[in-house]
């Protein structure tokens, strides 16, 4: 890739807990995450990272393992997301639905957010103690 001009890469993975990236069924896990940021790094090849932070089984231990893993890698930006927007005909959708975040009739092209219960305040005020100490993240 850096033999071909590429300077930087967007790593989306979500999160770094291996339980997270199952529910959000996702095919690899942190292991991989940490070999691929290693490769880009030793290639020169910048990296911003994308967190989703609050979705379906998020606890504050998930929370604080992802912020800790991303923390350990060379990543030159990250970005934080808190809450996930809620798609049409989604696995999301139907969890949401089911827990009563949404309803049939909602029109979902009006953004609503899925946000596991008992989070809140707590993600918020825990990312921008985060985020206060870390200049190149931000949410």
């Amino acid at each position: 890739m850096s033999e071909a001009g590429c300077t930087e890469v967007s790593l989306g993975f979500e999160s770094g807990s291996e339980n997270i990236l199952h529910v959000m069924n996702k095919r690899f896990g942190p292991k991989e995450i940490r070999q691929a940021s290693r490769l880009l790094a030793e290639h020169d090849i910048r990296q911003m990272g994308f967190l989703l932070l609050g979705g379906p089984g998020e606890t504050k231990e998930t929370v604080e393992e992802s912020l800790s893993f991303v923390d350990s890698l060379s990543l030159n930006a990250l970005k934080i997301t808190i809450g996930i927007c809620i798609y049409p005909y989604t696995g999301l959708a139907s969890i949401a639905l089911r827990e009563g975040l949404i309803s049939p009739d909602d029109n979902l092209l009006f953004p609503k957010f899925y946000m596991a219960k008992d989070l809140e305040p707590w993600l918020r005020e825990t990312v921008d103690a985060w985020v206060a100490e870390r200049p190149n993240w931000i949410y």
